[in-house]
């Protein structure tokens, strides 16, 4: 086949049980497509030609991210042809057999898109009727996924006698029957419930790996999905215990105890998606005690406040005290040069061995004797040491930096001999506007560095108590909240083993109250339920699916029923 109506092939690129599938090429838009071509078995069929283009327009008027756009129906030389866009990736069942399962995020992932597009699909008055791995496909980045043929089973549902002529001509049974609902086994009446159910197998198989219904023949398998449940989704737990429960409403076999549409399902699984981010996000804080984790957050939170608060404290207190230590310092040093200022000025004039400055000496010896003061210095304006606290320092000199020279008050922080911290706060001796010297006193950070350590100490302890006490406090209101708790999961444990019949007593008026009520009403639904089936219903656990009628108990019957037209 080398064109089908406008469209010029290039290559075919798979087949199914009614249909051929090629790659080709629209010159009229320069695009490239698929085309899905009818077998011609199914061609010689007016009314299977007919019904495929039908379900064929249908489902072009869908219009969903998570569905495949059918871009053209029609028919060409007596072959009926859809085409569609051609998609990147690979089909659900091929990536089952390179994977052998998919991850829980994966799963809830497409079973999120399937349930949107079901849902957007069953609004519009369409049911797929023919969910399978196959009929998805997997984007080559592993998250998106689109469905194939909306609409195409029908074709293999236009009565039994059809169906039969069809198998008869063909030779074969066509179609996979594994993930059809049991009303669709049964030739029943469809609504989107049995799309749901085909979810629920899709699901089983990407969790599991293997399929949810396995038999090795048609009779088995219609056995299986009308009376059978599947093996256990996750023996080991593995599979969290909401996307379990999801599935198995799923695969429940009466249409009214699944999932009522496309859209509850989509809620549901938002849900388990939520639940299972939150869950991953937690790790292996779940085996950490809600009362643990509570004392534990409440400490850590105190603790942090606390530091905050306790170092801008130590940090207020330290520029307080440098403050305090700065104005100290520089008083000293001013008191020094307003009474060397004279002395000063009248040595300046006289030659070096004329020079008296025993009065200083004697006056530096007095202000040096204050215990705040480690070294004091008085030097002339040539930068020669005359008097100093340090006898042996008088008649050295001086380096002046630029920072000294004419600068007025400075502060600086130095290290003696012995490695003790220092201020050294040094002041120009002036008269009449003019410099004559300078003076330099150097008092001990010692006293400033005890106060600030002792001050940082007493915050500690204080912050070590004030935790204890709130870890304590948290620890006791953790335990008191949990009480309640524990009543209530205990009451839940005893209904769901099936002690229902009892009534949790209190007088509570806060939210514990409200939900011992909750809980209440509850179990005065489940024994009104329990009462109701005694008295006018059977048991329906005590039957899977609803009657049979007497042509259909056969398992040659229902593998006949089984037995469909899709790709």
């Amino acid at each position: 086949m080398k064109r089908v109506g406008r469209y010029e092939i290039q290559a075919r690129i798979g087949q199914g049980a009614m249909a051929e599938v090629y790659r080709a090429y629209d010159p009229k838009i320069d695009r490239v497509l698929a085309i899905k071509v009818l077998k011609p078995e199914y061609c010689e069929n007016p009314e299977y030609a007919q019904r495929f283009l039908r379900e064929a327009r249908a489902a072009g008027a869908l219009s969903h991210p998570n569905i495949v756009t059918i871009y053209d129906v029609g028919d060409a030389s007596g072959y009926p042809y859809i085409a569609m866009e051609l998609l990147a990736g690979d089909s659900l069942d091929n990536a089952l057999l390179a994977r052998g399962e998919f991850s829980v995020k994966t799963v809830i992932n497409i079973g999120l898109q399937l349930a949107d597009a079901l849902n957007y699909a069953h609004s519009m008055g369409i049911v797929h009727r023919d969910i399978k791995p196959s009929n998805i496909i997997l984007s080559q980045d592993g998250r998106s996924i689109k469905i194939l043929d909306f609409g195409i089973a029908r074709v293999a549902e236009g009565g039994h006698s059809d169906q039969e002529g069809v198998m008869t001509q063909v030779g074969q049974v066509l179609g996979t029957p594994r993930y059809m609902s049991p009303e669709q086994a049964l030739s029943r009446e469809l609504d989107g419930r049995s799309d749901l159910f085909s979810v629920g197998a899709v699901l089983y198989e990407l969790l599991t790996g293997r399929p949810a219904f396995d038999g090795p023949g048609i009779a088995t398998l219609a056995v299986q999905i009308t009376s059978q449940d599947p093996p256990p989704l996750s023996p080991d737990g593995s599979c969290p215990r909401g996307l379990e429960f999801i599935v198995k409403k799923l695969l429940e076999k009466r249409p009214e105890r699944r999932f009522l549409s496309g859209g509850a399902l989509l809620e549901a699984l938002k849900r388990e998606r939520e639940s299972f981010d939150s869950i991953h996000a937690e790790g292996r804080r779940r085996r950490v005690s809600l009362q643990t984790r509570l004392t534990l957050a409440a400490c850590a939170v105190s603790l942090a406040f606390l530091v905050a608060a306790g170092t801008f404290v130590i940090g207020h207190q330290n520029s307080t005290l440098k403050k305090l230590a700065v104005t100290s310092g520089s008083s000293i040093a001013s008191f020094v040069a307003s009474h060397t200022a004279l002395h000063a000025v009248e040595n300046s004039a006289l030659p070096e061995d004329s020079q008296d400055w025993l009065p200083v000496q004697a006056f530096v010896n007095s202000a040096s004797s204050d215990s705040n003061v480690s070294d004091l210095r008085v030097v002339d304006r040539n930068g020669v040491v005359r008097a100093a606290s340090n006898p042996l320092l008088v008649g050295s000199r001086e380096e002046r930096s630029d920072e000294i020279e004419g600068a007025g008050d400075t502060v600086t922080s130095i290290e003696n001999a012995e490695g003790e911290p220092l201020f050294q706060f040094t002041h120009p001796i002036e008269y009449g506007g003019r410099e004559f010297g300078f003076v330099q006193v150097s008092m001990p950070k010692a006293e400033l560095l005890a106060a600030s350590g002792h001050m940082r100490n007493m915050l500690i302890i204080l912050g070590v108590l004030v935790v204890a006490m709130v870890g304590c406090l948290s620890y006791a209101a953790a335990r008191t909240l949990l009480l309640p708790l524990r009543r209530l999961k205990t009451a839940l444990k005893d209904a769901a083993s099936g002690g229902a019949d009892f009534l949790i007593s209190h007088r509570r008026r806060d939210e514990f109250g409200e939900l011992y009520d909750c809980f209440n009403a509850f179990a005065v639904s489940i024994q009104a339920q329990e009462n109701t089936q005694d008295g006018s219903r059977p048991n329906p656990a005590e039957t899977v699916i609803e009657p049979l009628d007497d042509q259909s108990t056969s398992p040659g019957v229902l593998a006949a029923k089984l037995a469909v037209v899709g790709e």
